[in-house]
């Protein structure tokens, strides 16, 4: 190579002035993590601890032995101090304050830092900052403080999900602070991570609650994109619908995101957590807000007083046999009458009592023939 001049000596200062830069670096990567700190300080004391007890002890002493060196180590470096060895010379007692000392730095340096990891693990989950580590728990995408513990009022009166985790991601501006609830579910705020960091794939359901039908729509197609790439975990989807005058076009519209979406009046909380709690369920209760199928409709059908008592069960096999089905029954005709959907033991239909029957036209009962 042709000799340039200058060279020499143009590099060999910048090496030199570098060397305290490059020993700065490496000083900085190796104590970045917490632990590493400690971890020298203590590989520090028991080098030289162990080279003043090898100088000065003497030469048959039981402490000088590797085994009894690192129990020695073991004991003085946490201040148990059993006194089963100690060191006998001026500097091998040297070495062993220095292990002492360091020891408890280092055990200082940690306690300090793992309260400073675990203050700063709740401040993250408090505000949904952190990576949270649940399965089989539900996920409501979308924050509304007062809804959403009613809906978990409605969860939790079901014994199979009194300890059911419930995760909520919130939009910017939903949740300001910290979480009230932090007995009641978790919080993750949304962002590109959120849904990896709620853990939807290993949800049990994700309830999607949009502030609008449309972006109940457009998040739930965000949902369903991040599940298939996931492999299309088996996660049951409901989709928080508010708009009932729009319930046919929603609907429609989800079934192109996915099939397996069910449609959920999410201002109803009772209804809502009996389609969590039942998957599939949300279908019958989306039917009769949207009048039931095409081919069907349900109707009231009030009982004349005179007619006396017939078995429910009689009045809804005749209805069966007739393409009809009694769904509930009322406890009077009073237009404001309670209706009762799960039969009672032995229950008898009497008179001046409502019908709520599906049927394809207005049915009529032959109650005589009964």
């Amino acid at each position: 190579m042709p000799d340039i001049p200058g060279l020499t000596w143009s590099i060999a200062p910048c090496n030199a002035a570098r060397m305290p830069i490059v020993l700065m670096h490496l000083v900085n990567r190796i104590t970045r993590r917490s632990w590493r700190a400690p971890a020298l300080v203590l590989l520090a004391a028991f080098l030289l601890g162990w080279l003043l007890i090898a100088v000065f002890e003497e030469p048959g002493a039981e402490i000088r032995r590797p085994y009894d060196y690192v129990w020695y180590f073991l004991v003085s470096g946490t201040t148990t101090g059993y006194g089963d060895l100690s060191p006998e010379t001026v500097g091998g007692r040297i070495g062993g304050v220095i292990i002492i000392v360091a020891g408890l730095t280092a055990g200082l340096m940690m306690f300090a830092e793992l309260t400073l990891w675990m203050g700063r693990g709740r401040a993250m989950q408090a505000n949904g900052r952190a990576h949270l580590h649940v399965r089989r728990h539900i996920v409501m995408v979308g924050y509304d403080r007062e809804g959403l513990r009613a809906i978990i009022d409605q969860l939790r009166a079901d014994r199979e999900f009194t300890k059911t985790p419930v995760v909520t991601i919130f939009w910017p501006g939903e949740l300001a602070g910290e979480n009230p609830d932090p007995d009641l579910y978790d919080v993750v705020a949304f962002d590109e991570s959120a849904y990896a960091r709620a853990c939807l794939e290993h949800a049990r359901t994700i309830v999607v609650v949009g502030r609008t039908d449309d972006e109940t729509v457009r998040v739930m197609l965000a949902v369903e994109a991040y599940l298939r790439r996931a492999g299309d975990p088996p996660v049951h989807l409901l989709a928080g619908l508010h708009d009932g005058g729009r319930r046919a076009e929603i609907t429609e519209a989800l079934r192109l995101v996915g099939e397996n979406i069910e449609p959920v009046d999410i201002d109803d909380p009772a209804v809502t957590a009996a389609a969590i709690r039942n998957p599939g369920i949300a279908a019958i209760y989306h039917n009769l807000a949207s009048t039931l199928d095409s081919d069907g409709t349900l109707y009231r059908v009030d009982v004349p007083k005179d007619v006396g008592e017939r078995p429910r069960i009689d009045v809804a096999v005749f209805l069966l046999r007739r393409g009809s089905t009694l769904l509930a029954v009322g406890e009077s005709d009073h237009p404001t009458a309670r209706f009762r959907l799960v039969a009672e033991p032995d229950e008898k239909i009497r008179g001046g009592q409502s019908l709520a029957v599906v049927a394809s036209s207005r049915p009529q009962i032959p109650w005589q023939e009964l």
